[in-house]
């Protein structure tokens, strides 16, 4: 069995230099931005799939509403009439049932997606590394000061 162990890289390490500092705050920028466009993907990629359930099935009624409504004009008697709206019932129970299944299911990938986008941060070592960066900021802080000095009399009031 392999164990981890930690060597102390730099990536790891708090940042020493400013320059280190905003690369790391920088790093921090892109994993965010990196997450937040996978998971807005992932959203997409959902409403595309349910956006085709609803397709599919409006498709199925209109086509059995149709036939229904064939049906309709040449019936002739009473059981005829209630054979066509038991059979209308049938395939709206059906029909249902079938498609809050499929949106339940794509709403459950969906899900599954955006798990995986944020596990993926932890995997590969960026949860670490946002935390080193905060151990960095009084450098970032003091490489702030050298763009942006400020006089005494500014600080006293």
């Amino acid at each position: 069995m392999a164990t981890k162990r930690n060597s102390g890289s730099p990536a790891t390490a708090p940042a020493a230099t400013p320059e280190a500092a905003w690369d790391a705050a920088s790093d921090l920028s892109r994993q965010q931005m990196t997450l937040a466009a996978e998971s807005a993907c992932a959203v997409f990629r959902g409403f595309e799939s349910m956006r085709k359930i609803q397709e599919k099935a409006a498709h199925q009624a209109l086509q059995h509403y149709s036939r229904a409504a064939d049906k309709l004009r040449e019936a002739s008697g009473p059981a005829q009439l209630m054979q066509i709206q038991a059979e209308l019932m049938r395939f709206d129970l059906e029909g249902a049932t079938q498609y809050w299944q499929q949106l339940g299911a794509v709403a459950a990938d969906t899900q599954r997606e955006l798990m995986e986008c944020c596990t993926h941060l932890a995997d590969n070592g960026a949860l670490q590394r946002m935390g080193s960066m905060s151990d960095s900021l009084p450098v970032l802080a003091s490489g702030f000061n050298a763009l942006f000095p400020f006089n005494g009399r500014a600080e006293a009031s």
